[in-house]
């Protein structure tokens, strides 16, 4: 439905030999990626002026919004929450106008658990392992720190994180030394060489050691 100053804009345009198209609606969001439960600043334009628009995630709605005066949109959201066996994913944002919903706009929008994972769980400290790494800086190192009694015993570099995630997969021998202490021992990934417990964003939890006979 055009409003009165459209087709008004429109008329004086074909009058001086002028053409016109209706501009298309736009949809961004603030950020490469987001972890999950985190806030989202969507912003766009080409609605229907005082208009509502809705916003959905996948196509679950999410929210309820308001064009401004000149159907601009500013809206504040939250990432979704990731299903637990999902570590990444990105999602469809779509704004829809509900006055006019022909108004529609979308935009990706990656979303990101920090987690790592180690592949299989159980494993000789020789074998080789998928370690996987999610939400850490994005193209930057990823070191992974073997922690014994509060102090750091080895670290290796992993990789480097992708964008726009800064997620890693890697095959990797699981402990640097075949005969490690047994015991509870911690791992921690971070971006930084050097070890420090304070070090953020870090991913950081425990692996246990054991005594294995044949």
């Amino acid at each position: 439905m055009r409003s009165r100053t459209i087709a008004g804009a429109v008329i004086g345009l074909a009058v001086l030999g002028g053409t016109a198209e209706a501009q298309a609606s736009t949809l961004s969001v603030d950020a490469a990626c987001y972890l999950s439960g985190s806030p989202i600043n969507a912003s766009g334009a080409g609605f229907t002026p005082g208009a509502p628009v809705n916003f959905a995630f996948d196509g679950q709605l999410s929210a309820s919004g308001t064009a401004d005066t000149a159907g601009n949109i500013a809206q504040p959201l939250t990432a979704p929450i990731l299903p637990a066996s999902t570590a990444e994913h990105t999602y469809s944002l779509a704004a829809q106008d509900q006055t006019n919903p022909a108004l529609a706009a979308t935009a990706s929008v990656a979303v990101a658990d920090r987690v790592a994972t180690v592949t299989p769980h159980r494993a000789r400290p020789k074998r080789k392992v998928k370690f996987g790494v999610h939400a850490l800086n994005p193209n930057q190192p990823v070191w992974l720190h073997y922690i014994f009694h509060g102090k750091q015993h080895y670290r290796k570099r992993l990789g480097t994180a992708k964008p726009p995630c800064g997620s890693l997969t890697r095959r990797s021998r699981f402990f640097p030394l075949n005969r490690p202490r047994t015991g509870t021992w911690t791992f921690q990934f971070d971006n930084t060489k050097r070890y420090s417990k304070s070090t953020q964003p870090q991913i950081r939890g425990p692996v246990q050691i054991y005594n294995t006979f044949r």
